[in-house]
């Protein structure tokens, strides 16, 4: 007997929001997550890395993870910006931001997307270097009327999430999937899970591995590896942070420089992608865990503004996913390699990052300060990868436009690995957008089959 309608892999922020959009149509839904459920103040877990082993080949990588529900949002900052339409057109969507458009502002109401102010230090920048700014767009719990930011611990499908279930792999035959192998962690035993439909939603690196572990026969799958390039730097700066902070709005001193590069015809740099860059500031320096970077029992006396420019990659040949043939975790499944490289357009846009911050820091800066460099673009591992099962009109790519996998019918993918790339700014409200467009495709695929 089929137990679910639909089971969905991954309590991360994309499998919530396409769960509780299904629940909400009347379907039964089945919400899985390898991790535990935390109660509220409870820190997240190191992730056992003899259990979630993974491979770097080609150069060092920290593959930013969080194994609960609710997962990376729960280190998420909230950014919270639509896609302009010229990303869609750079990174060859198949299709446009109008196409998102009602699925961003459901997704928006869902978060409670509010906007900050722009403070007047970041005014004089934009004059300064000819700039523009947006102030932070960020995700606040919707009808609180507090300043937490949303987690999807919000949802009830969340809260009542199947815990301690790592997906292994699903049993197909005849272009549908009907089963999915799980393994109970508790218990360490094996589950098969059926259903009508099922999601991947479990992030693009373990989405590939559970795809291949199928043996679908899709020879994408794992290709296309994107990530965000990040340039991050510290300001610091030996005056304190005002103390009327609520006057400053929801996110006091965020904002975002977008539209910097490759925004049009006339405005092409030597490599394809865009470039934006978040600032977050004056800021404590307690919480950051600087305090030891200014002269002792001046803490108080000095504040720090975060700078941290996003660079857009694109698809590249060395770069990709696959399983390693012979070594195997501590649950028995084969092991992810992570394959990097980086293409001599990336390293331009590296350097051009690198300036763009520095002359950024530079016209913020008050006499006195300190610019120090925490994170370099050519640095793998910036927690936004993208791209090992993309979407596409072509029939060689790994899934339709709706997330719809081409070689199992009943099987959508909701997380980031379909986009074709990450864009040049923070990318979770794509993510979600996109995981609301498949829930409504799956509800109709489910109408139309019975």
């Amino acid at each position: 007997m089929t137990a679910w309608d639909v089971v969905v892999v991954g309590a991360g922020p994309a499998g919530t929001i396409a769960a509780d959009r299904l629940i909400s149509r009347g379907y039964r839904v089945l919400l899985l997550d390898a991790g535990p459920r935390l109660r509220d103040g409870e820190r997240t877990p190191e992730v056992d890395r003899r259990a979630w082993a993974y491979r770097a080949v080609g150069s060092s990588f920290d593959w930013y993870r969080v194994r609960a529900v609710g997962g990376r949002a729960l280190l998420w900052g909230g950014w919270s910006y639509r896609f302009p339409d010229v990303v869609f057109r750079r990174g060859k969507w198949p299709y446009g931001a109008s196409a998102l458009a009602p699925h961003y502002a459901a997704v928006e109401r869902t978060l409670g997307v509010v906007e900050g102010q722009i403070d007047e230090r970041y005014r004089r920048v934009a004059r300064t270097l000819a700039i523009r700014f947006a102030a932070k767009r960020g995700a606040l719990r919707a009808g609180t009327g507090s300043r937490r930011l949303w987690t999807p611990l919000a949802h009830e499908v969340a809260r009542k999430a199947r815990c301690y279930r790592a997906a292994l792999h699903l049993e197909h035959t005849a272009k549908r999937a009907q089963a999915l192998s799980v393994l109970n962690l508790m218990r360490e035993t094996r589950e098969e899970l059926r259903a009508r439909a099922f999601v991947l939603a479990a992030s693009p690196v373990e989405t590939a591995r559970i795809l291949l572990s199928s043996d679908v026969g899709a020879r994408r799958i794992g290709h296309g590896l994107v990530d965000h390039m990040v340039a991050s730097w510290l300001l610091l700066e030996p005056s304190p942070v005002p103390s009327a902070t609520a006057a400053r709005g929801p996110f006091p001193g965020s904002v975002l420089a977008h539209g910097l590069v490759n925004t049009g015809p006339g405005d092409r740099e030597s490599y394809p992608g865009g470039v934006s860059i978040e600032v977050t500031g004056p800021l404590p320096l307690a919480p950051l865990g600087v305090e030891r970077m200014v002269p002792g029992g001046e803490e108080d006396r000095w504040s720090a503004t975060q700078i941290h420019a996003i660079g857009e990659m694109f698809p590249h040949a060395k770069r990709y996913v696959d399983l390693d043939p012979n070594e195997r975790d501590a649950l028995g499944r084969r092991v992810p390699r992570i394959h990097l490289a980086w293409s001599a357009a990336e390293r331009r846009m590296a350097a051009d990052m690198r300036r763009a911050c520095v002359a950024l820091a530079d016209a913020i800066a008050i006499p006195g300060s300190k610019l120090i460099p925490f994170l370099d673009p050519l640095q793998p591992g910036a927690g936004h990868e993208a791209g090992t099962c993309a979407m596409g009109l072509d029939e060689s790519s790994v899934c339709d436009p709706f997330g719809r996998l081409r070689a199992l019918e009943n099987v959508w993918i909701a997380d980031a690995s379909v986009m074709p790339t990450a864009g040049d700014r923070h990318p979770t409200l794509t993510v979600l957008a996109h995981a609301l467009r498949a829930a409504d495709n799956i509800g109709r695929y489910l109408d139309r089959v019975g």
